[in-house]
């Protein structure tokens, strides 16, 4: 055994004297078990963050005193840029691409 093939094993324990697919299975299928915990740790993280700032967002508006009617024309110029760029996606892409892309959807061509 070279030293990668004895760090992977040592990974559950002693490594064998003799090369064994079953222990390098259970290796492997470790290894991949880690990185879909850490993958699924950090989506955990993303969205615990982003609903923390979500929330602490409303609450320093609300401090802040700002009202539906205040806020109505900061929206209603926001919506007006989203139309304006789905418009302009939509132009420029097609609207295939621009379906497949917002739905994850693959259309054929």
């Amino acid at each position: 055994m070279n030293d990668d093939e004895r760090l992977i094993a040592d990974l559950l324990g002693q490594a064998p004297a003799t090369p064994d697919p079953g222990f390098r299975y259970d290796v492997f299928a470790r290894v991949a078990q880690r990185g879909r915990r850490e993958a699924s740790l950090r989506r955990a993280a993303r969205s615990f963050g982003v609903m923390t700032a979500i929330g602490l967002g409303c609450g320093v508006v609300q401090a802040s005193g700002l009202t539906w009617e205040t806020a109505q024309p900061i929206l209603a110029a926001a919506a007006g840029l989203g139309v304006a760029f789905l418009f302009a996606a939509i132009s420029i892409e097609g609207p295939r691409a621009v379906l497949a892309r917002a739905a994850h959807v693959r259309f054929a061509a």
